[in-house]
């Protein structure tokens, strides 16, 4: 299969949407929320009617994470039937601030009446140059966050915020930007007599400095980008990537709903007259 995006892919997500008893009578379906990564971003739903049926799939706040959606494809798989042929969805919109809801469409041929099954491939890609995915060795993260946790005894530098101490690694602050290696060459700031040097940062939570060292270690977030906390040690320490992250996730969004989607789905999306549906449902 071959996929045409405008950049490589970050990753394909796969989703099987499962429905039974589909009666004839004009209705909206919808899938409840789908969680990714920790957040609930996806919805799938039907607007199932004998004239111009629309599959569609919504994404909500995904940049929020650093992502979005680049295309969708989908396939359906009938009772007793073979695999699903794969094919894009034709329709794509943008809405809210900056893309914040993502739209897909297509137009079906017929109504679905009874048992079938939707299969989805999302594929998603970075909102910035510095943050994508790759095929990688997914311990690798998970070794290296576990070392700030649990090998305490190995770290030679300490983050000492309020009441709370996080033991780091000198060269892993080094690597990760140019100010860390800065203040690694005068980390006299609070001399400890036997033990590691310190640094004490006065003007975050100690949960924000752990979201902020997360992305260190693994180049991954713990939760969201959209934290004006960690934005604000971003840019005290110059961590270009998560500058542009956090500052993309924290832009004014609007509030989506279900009803705005189908005001544009019920709005003659692929022209002349359609139908307003009586009732919707979700499974």
């Amino acid at each position: 299969m071959t996929w045409e995006t405008k950049r490589a892919p970050m990753m394909i997500l796969p989703y099987e949407w499962i429905l039974e008893n589909v009666e004839e009578e004009p209705m909206t379906i919808a899938s409840r929320m789908i969680s990714f990564r920790g957040e609930k971003i996806f919805r799938v739903g039907l607007k199932n009617h004998a004239q111009s049926p629309i599959l569609f799939l919504v994404s909500i706040n995904l940049y929020k994470i650093g992502m979005e959606v680049e295309d969708v494809m989908y396939g359906i798989q009938g009772s007793g039937t073979g695999p699903a042929t794969i094919t894009s969805m034709t329709g794509k919109r943008n809405l809210g601030v900056e893309g914040s809801l993502q739209l897909f469409t297509t137009l079906l041929d017929q109504q679905i009446v009874g048992s079938c099954t939707f299969a989805f491939r999302i594929v998603i890609a970075g909102t910035n140059e510095y943050y994508a995915h790759r095929l990688c060795d997914r311990l690798a993260k998970d070794q290296l966050w576990a070392a700030l946790k649990n090998q305490q005894n190995l770290a030679d530098v300490e983050f000492v915020v309020n009441d709370t101490t996080f033991p780091v690694h000198k060269a892993v602050l080094a690597a990760r930007g140019y100010s860390f290696r800065a203040e690694s060459e005068k980390l006299s700031i609070l001399p400890v007599e036997g033990g590691p040097q310190r640094i004490r940062i006065d003007d975050a939570e100690p949960s924000t400095v752990e979201k902020f060292l997360h992305y260190m270690y693994t180049g991954e977030p713990k939760g969201t980008f959209a934290d004006e906390g960690l934005f604000q040690l971003a840019e005290k320490y110059h961590l270009e990537s998560l500058i542009i992250s956090c500052e993309y996730a924290l832009k004014e969004t609007e509030a989506p709903q279900m009803t705005r989607i189908m005001d544009i789905l019920n709005a003659g999306l692929y022209g002349g007259a359609d139908v307003v549906l009586s009732s919707s449902k979700i499974m």
